[in-house]
């Protein structure tokens, strides 16, 4: 392990954080909702999200480096937002689906613009079905959307 990441190195471990991340806030936002519909439906999103997680330990062990660990700090700020969210609006579960749709949009952007497919038809394949995943999922959050 170098002490500079390529970016490849650099966007398997950005990967792999923000789809830990986005499982987590997922299954943190399912938690504190009082729709037991909707939180059904996010912690089944977070379920299949973080069936992404081992592939992608997977692709960080694999190009040599250390898998990262997401900021608690950052995730209990999430969920503090999200139940703020949802306290301080008037439509709160479009203002809480929003928040999902803003944090998904940050790992779609790394998978959308990384190079790391071209290392190996394993990994694009990988990337290819995250994007899909992503893809579905926002599908999902716009037709909750009320």
């Amino acid at each position: 392990m170098s002490i500079l990441r390529t970016d490849n190195e650099a966007d398997g471990v950005e990967i792999l954080k923000l789809v830990i991340e986005t499982a987590d806030y997922y299954r943190e936002i399912a938690n504190v909702v009082e729709d037991d519909n909707l939180a059904s439906q996010l912690s089944n999103i977070a379920n299949e999200r973080a069936s992404y997680i081992e592939p992608f330990q997977d692709v960080v062990k694999k190009l040599g480096e250390l898998p990262a660990n997401p900021d608690p700090d950052k995730e209990l700020l999430q969920k503090i937002e999200g139940g703020l969210t949802q306290f301080f609006t008037d439509n709160s579960k479009n203002a809480i689906l929003d928040k999902c749709l803003q944090e998904d949009e940050k790992l779609a952007d790394v998978v959308k613009e990384t190079q790391l497919g071209e290392k190996s038809a394993e990994f694009q394949k990988l990337l290819d079905a995250l994007a899909e995943h992503i893809n579905n999922t926002k599908k999902s959050i716009q037709g909750l959307k009320g």
